[in-house]
This record gives C-alpha cells, sequence and structure tokens, in this order.
C-alpha cells in the first residue's frame, strides 16, 4: 500500500526591511524633497551680486591759492600803489609787506569771515605789532605786514616828547589827547588799559610805541616785571618773549626800554631784538638808562632806526622843574635840530606839558612823532652820504 505523501508546509517570509519602514520611508523622501526645494527656491529668488567697484578719491582742492587771493583782495580794498606791495611767496611761511596803514577793523573782520569759508580750519589774527597771520589749523601759513608810509618832514627844529607807561589808565590817554602837539605814546603791554590806550592814541592820529620791559641793573630787587626781557634768556627765548609782547599791542611803530640797565648793556642778548625790529620795519629809541649802553652799535648792525634819549624831563616831579627841563630840551632841538625828552604820567608832567607845549609852538618848535625825527635823520645821513 502506497504511503501517503507528506506536503510541506512552506515557511512564511518575514516582511523585509522597507516593506517594514515603508511609511519612515516616505516621510524622509517627502522631508528631502521638501528641503531640497525650499534650497533651490532660495537660490532661484537670489540676485546674481554685481561687482563692487572701489570707491574713487575725490581730488583734493588746494585752497591755498584761494587763501592768497583774499589775501590780494584785503591789500585791493587798500588801494595801495603795486611799487609799495612785496610779495615773498617762496618762502614758509609765505609772506607780503605792504606800506600802507593798518586796516581798520571792519577790513579785518570781513577778511576774517572770508577765510572761515574755506575748511581746513582757516583764521586771520593780529600777529604783532601792524602784522595779521593767516593760519591752518594754527599753523602759520601767510605774514601779512603793513608798514605806515614815511611821514612828511617840518623844517625847522623839531622835538619829539615820549610819554612812558601808558597803560594803566584812559584818563592819562585823554588828557594827552587834549594837548594839541602830538605826544608820542609808549605804552607798557601789560597794563589792563593797555590795548584801549593803543587804540584811542591811533584813532587821533599819535603815534603807539611799545614800551618793553628789560633787565635793570640790581635785578630782581629792582623789578621790571613779569614779562621782562632778561639777560638770561638764550636767543630763541629773548625772541619769542619780545615777539609776545608786541603781538599784544596794536599800531606799533617802535619801541623803547623800560629800565633795562642791565639789558641794554649785553649785545648778545639785544641781537634777537634787532633782528626781529628789522623783520618788521619797526625802530628803537634808546631811553639810555645806563652809559654803557650798546643799543645804536646793535641797531645798526641789524639796520634798524634808532636814536638816543636826550633828556627826561621829570626826574623832579615839580611843574616848575619840568618846565625848565623842557626848556632845556628846547635848546638841544635847536642846536642839534632834533631832539627826544622822555617823560611819565604824573599829575605835575601833565600839567607842565599843557602849560609848556603851546610856547615851544609859539617860538617855532614843531613837536612830531619819533617817526618823523628818524625819517629827518635818514635824510641827513643820505645828505651827507649819497651813496647810502
Amino acid at each position: 500500500m502506497t504511503k501517503p505523501t507528506k506536503r510541506r508546509r512552506s515557511k512564511k517570509r518575514r516582511p523585509d526591511f522597507f516593506q517594514k519602514n515603508r511609511f519612515l520611508l516616505i516621510l524622509m523622501g517627502l522631508a528631502g524633497f521638501a528641503v531640497f526645494s525650499l534650497v533651490l527656491l532660495a537660490r532661484m529668488e537670489e540676485e546674481p551680486q554685481v561687482p563692487v567697484a572701489p570707491p574713487v578719491p575725490k581730488p583734493q582742492v588746494d585752497y591755498s591759492k584761494k587763501v592768497h587771493a583774499e589775501v590780494e583782495k584785503l591789500i585791493a580794498s587798500l588801494n595801495v600803489d603795486t611799487a609799495d606791495i612785496q610779495r615773498d611767496l617762496g618762502h614758509e611761511p609765505a609772506r607780503y609787506t605792504i606800506e600802507s596803514e593798518f586796516p581798520s577793523s571792519e577790513l579785518i573782520a570781513g577778511f576774517q569771515a572770508r577765510l572761515k569759508q574755506f575748511p581746513d580750519d582757516y583764521s586771520a589774527r593780529l600777529r604783532e605789532a601792524n602784522s595779521l597771520t593767516v593760519e591752518k589749523s594754527r599753523q602759520t601759513q601767510i605774514i601779512i605786514h603793513f608798514t605806515p608810509p614815511a611821514p612828511a618832514v617840518p623844517d625847522g627844529p623839531l622835538l619829539t616828547i615820549i610819554m612812558d607807561d601808558l597803560g594803566r589808565s584812559t584818563h592819562t590817554a585823554e588828557v594827552l589827547l587834549s594837548i594839541p602837539q602830538s605826544v608820542t605814546f609808549s605804552i607798557l603791554p601789560d597794563e589792563p588799559h593797555a590795548v584801549q590806550v593803543a587804540e584811542m592814541a591811533h584813532a587821533a592820529g599819535r603815534e603807539v610805541m611799545l614800551h618793553v620791559p628789560m633787565e635793570p641793573q640790581g635785578y630782581p630787587a629792582v623789578n621790571p616785571g613779569t614779562e621782562a626781557l632778561l639777560v638770561k634768556y638764550n636767543d630763541a627765548e629773548i625772541r619769542s618773549h619780545f615777539d609776545q609782547l608786541l603781538a599784544k599791542l596794536p599800531y606799533v611803530s617802535g619801541t623803547n626800554n623800560h629800565m633795562g640797565s642791565r639789558f641794554t648793556e649785553d649785545a648778545r642778548a639785544l641781537a634777537p631784538v634787532m633782528e626781529s625790529l628789522h623783520e618788521k620795519g619797526l625802530f628803537f629809541i634808546d631811553s639810555l638808562t645806563t652809559g654803557r649802553s650798546k643799543v645804536s652799535e646793535v641797531a645798526h648792525r641789524y639796520g634798524v632806526p634808532t636814536m638816543d634819549r636826550d633828556v627826561f624831563l621829570d626826574n623832579v616831579a615839580e611843574v616848575d622843574a619840568i618846565v625848565r627841563e623842557i626848556i632845556r630840551l628846547e635848546g638841544k632841538a635847536r642846536r642839534q635840530g632834533m631832539a627826544i625828552g622822555i617823560c611819565h604820567p604824573y599829575p605835575e608832567t601833565l600839567e607842565a606839558l599843557m602849560k609848556e607845549l603851546p610856547a615851544l609852538a609859539a617860538r617855532g618848535i614843531t613837536v612830531v612823532p619819533v617817526s618823523v625825527l628818524l625819517q629827518r635823520q635818514a635824510m641827513m645821513a643820505r645828505a651827507a652820504n649819497p651813496s647810502l
């Protein structure tokens, strides 16, 4: 009998990996597609970058030419003859020298306003007597120096009276200005009313001098003031101090020494002072406070106009004594052709001047500023030596 055949049971297949994780794989595929789509869309929306050109530097504007044009405009407003203008533009700083009275405050203010329109912080300021500087960021670019025209020289004996130590009071200045004769104002630079007195004198047509404090014998027991020039300073310090004193006072035509018996004996110390005066076209009158003064010697070496004082009028501060000294000064003027007297703002001196100066005029003596005496001196020197 045939045995019945056993039928094999087929083994059940386990679902493979893909079937088992089908749902997860579908989700991952969708997520990947979504990310890819977003990236692609973002790239499509990006604008192409245009190359950025490097910045082109702006050409630098040379404002110095425009500043010089403003200087020329200021000079033109003074109606100065071209022969009276000297331009030294090759120097640093550039320098203009003009034979003219100092410009009015209105002209200066207009010049300053025009300079402020330029960049680089341009400005103009009074540098020293009769000089303006144009500065760029506080560095001097241009110096403009004004030299007053040579005065007319009267005939006959000439006499100059210099009133020292001014600037402490405007009242003294008012009294002096009430005297018709032209007394010269010598002003101490550090007095409280120094600038105001200089402006009053200039407005009235009187000559202004800087009364320069200088070291006397016996210093420091004898004190000429905190800003005095001292022999212990080196040349650069003397020059710097002196120029600073000049810068304090407007309308200065020249200088004379306040005290200074020690300083004026020192030729080395005087040299920087005379160098500065020569550059600025100013004079020096020696108050002659020592018999060993070297002022004349050093001034001539630097070409600085100079004269000596002839008489101190008020060593004795009494009216009658001062009148006698004025008469003595008159005698010197008649013998020499000219003479210089120095005095001080004492009440007795003012009274003596008001009493005696009109009488001098009646006797044929002309009271003139110092610069007129110096002009007479130069004329006499040329007459004696035509080659000068």
